[in-house]
């Protein structure tokens, strides 16, 4: 197999991805937005806790600061138009990104800020901190409660069984689509 050498920056990071995009939701009580990441992970599982990347200069950053919540919406296929569109607009230029989108507003359980009905998993995060990175900061957060959607949830983790199919977004307007689950062995030695 020839390997070929990359530049380490700007395109290294795309190696690690594709990762599920996700759609973070934000609010105070009186308004709210939408804006798509790519850089997210689980860091722990008990208690339950997720980081996101976010620019400082994002429309929405300021409601992270100010609430110190958001929700993470797991998008599938379906809505993956409104992904992209959320994350190519700013909320400064679409104050209701849930109806530009023809999203819905789903009640959140723990936090203020509204969840995504559409997304197939949805999770509510409280900050526990928040590492400076100059123009972006890394946002810690515990997760406070959880929803998937029964179809796509089986035996701890997700189900492809019932056609999900969750997005990675490969960067500009391409991505990838996780489908199926294999089950791996380990050779005998």
């Amino acid at each position: 197999m020839k390997k070929i050498k990359i530049d380490p920056s700007p395109n290294a990071y795309r190696l690690l991805n594709p990762g599920a995009v996700a759609l973070i939701s934000v609010g105070d009580g009186k308004a709210d937005n939408l804006f798509s990441v790519t850089w997210n992970m689980p860091l722990k599982r008990d208690p339950g806790m997720v980081a996101i990347l976010s620019g400082k200069g994002h429309f929405s950053y300021p409601y992270i600061e100010k609430t110190g919540e958001f929700g993470i919406n797991i998008p599938s296929t379906k809505i993956a138009g409104a992904v992209l569109g959320c994350g190519r607009t700013t909320g400064s230029k679409v104050p209701d990104k849930f109806a530009r989108f023809k999203l819905t507003r789903q009640v959140s359980e723990k936090i203020k800020a509204p969840l995504v009905e559409e997304a197939v998993g949805n999770l509510e995060c409280r900050v526990s901190q928040i590492i400076d990175l100059d123009a972006s900061s890394l946002i810690i957060a515990n997760i406070l409660a959880a929803t998937v959607v029964e179809d796509h949830y089986k035996d701890d983790g997700w189900c492809y069984d019932n056609g999900l199919e969750l997005l990675h977004h490969l960067g500009a307007d391409s991505f990838a689509v996780s489908d199926h689950e294999i089950d791996v062995k380990i050779p005998e030695q």
